[in-house]
C-alpha cells in the first residue's frame, strides 16, 4: 500500500540535498546541525556497545524506533535473533562486521527503510526479499490477499483459477495467492522490470515460480499475447494511489527511497484505477472479481468508476485497522453489454 502519512511544512524532493548530507556526515535535523555520532563509535566493539551506540545515534536522528532498529539491524547481520543479543551483550564484534553495521546505520540515518536495509519484510506470514526497486508491502495489503483467498474458496472452478496482478511490486500478492491457492494460475504484471526480477526471486524462494508468469508492460497490454480474455476469474491491484499533489508530503523515508511510479498515479491519484476498470471487463469471466486496495478517501470515487460501467454488481468496500474503507470488491455481471 502507498503510504499517507503527510509530513507538514516539507520541502520538494531534492536527491541532491540528501547526496550532500551523506558527504557531510550529517543530516539536517529540526533546523540545526548535530554532531556526528561517529565520533562516539567504541573502539572494541561488542553486541552491547554496538547496539547502544546505535541507538543514540539513530535518536538524535529523530528515529523513534531507534533501540529496535538497532537490534535489528545486528542481528540481521549476525543471522542470529534479537533475543540472541541479550545471552552473550560482551562478545567481541571483529572489525569487519562492526564495519558492515557502522555503514548500515548510517543509511539508517539517512531515513532509509530499515526494510532495504536487511532486505526483509514479513507478508502473510511469508518472508519476502526487497530492496529500492520495490514498493514495501504493507500490513494492509494483506487484507487484499485475504479477500481473493476467501472468495476463491466459495467461486467453482473445475480447471484452475486464472488470477492477474496488476502491479506486482515485489510479487507479494501474486506470491501469496499462487501459494495458498492449490489451482491458481497466476500473471503478475508490472511496468518495471527492474520489480519483476525482485518479484521472480520471491517466487523463486517460495517455489511457486512454476504457478506464475511475470509479464513487463502497462496493465492489461502484456495479457493479450495469451489466450484468457473473458477466462480470469480475479483481477487484484495495489496500484500507485498517491496524487502527484500529495507526493511532496509523504513521509520521508517513503518520498526519498520507495519507487516514484509505484506511488504516484497522476493529479488525482485516481489515473491507474480508471485505465484497470475500463479494461477489466474484456479479461473477467462472468462472475469474475475486480479486488483492489485504494487510498484513503478513494473507495467512494472508485466504487462509483466500477459501477458507471454497468458490468458489475454494486460494489462494496472493506474498512482496515484503522477504520479507513480500504478494499473495493466487485463482481463481474453474468452478461454485460
Amino acid at each position: 500500500m502507498p503510504p499517507e502519512a503527510p509530513e507538514v511544512n516539507v520541502s520538494q524532493r531534492d536527491p541532491k540535498r540528501n547526496e550532500n548530507c551523506r558527504a557531510a556526515g550529517s543530516i539536517p535535523h529540526g533546523g540545526t546541525s548535530i554532531g556526528n555520532p561517529e565520533d562516539e563509535f567504541p573502539d572494541k566493539p561488542t553486541l552491547s556497545s554496538l547496539t547502544d551506540w546505535a541507538s543514540s545515534a539513530l535518536k538524535s536522528r529523530g528515529i523513534d524506533s531507534s533501540r529496535l532498529d538497532a537490534e535489528v539491524i545486528l542481528s540481521h547481520l549476525l543471522g542470529c535473533r534479537r533475543i540472541d543479543l541479550y545471552a552473550h551483550p560482551d562478545r567481541p564484534v571483529e572489525n569487519t562486521l562492526a564495519a558492515m553495521y557502522q555503514n548500515a546505520i548510517r543509511r539508517r540515518m539517512l531515513s532509509v527503510p530499515l526494510q532495504y536495509i536487511t532486505n526483509h519484510t514479513e507478508f502473510m506470514s511469508l518472508d519476502f526479499y526487497v530492496d529500492e526497486r520495490v514498493l514495501i508491502p504493507r500490513p494492509e495489503t494483506e487484507l487484499l490477499a485475504e479477500v481473493a483467498l476467501q472468495k476463491s474458496q466459495t467461486m467453482p472452478c473445475e480447471d484452475e483459477f486464472t488470477l492477474v496482478d496488476i502491479g506486482t511490486g515485489s510479487g507479494a500478492i501474486a506470491i501469496t495467492l499462487a501459494k495458498k491457492i492449490d489451482k491458481a494460475m497466476v500473471f503478475a504484471v508490472d511496468i518495471s522490470a527492474d520489480a519483476l526480477v525482485v518479484a521472480r526471486t520471491n517466487a523463486d524462494r517460495h517455489k511457486v515460480l512454476h504457478k506464475i508468469t511475470l509479464l513487463c508492460g502497462d496493465t492489461f497490454e502484456p495479457l493479450k499475447k495469451y489466450s484468457v480474455a473473458s477466462k480470469v476469474h480475479f483481477i487484484v491491484s495495489n496500484p500507485p494511489y498517491i496524487s502527484s499533489d500529495e507526493f511532496p508530503y509523504l513521509q520521508k523515508e517513503v518520498r526519498d527511497y520507495e519507487p516514484y511510479v509505484a506511488l504516484v498515479s497522476g493529479e488525482d491519484g485516481l489515473q491507474i484505477f480508471r485505465r484497470i476498470i475500463a479494461q477489466a471487463k474484456t479479461w473477467l469471466m462472468p462472475g469474475g472479481y475486480l479486488l483492489f486496495e485504494v487510498g484513503e478517501n478513494q473507495a467512494q470515487r472508485v466504487m462509483q468508476l466500477i459501477a458507471d460501467t454497468g458490468c458489475f454488481t454494486k460494489p462494496f468496500s472493506i474498512k482496515d485497522y484503522q477504520n479507513i474503507d480500504r478494499i473495493v470488491v466487485a463482481q463481474m455481471e453474468t452478461c454485460c453489454g
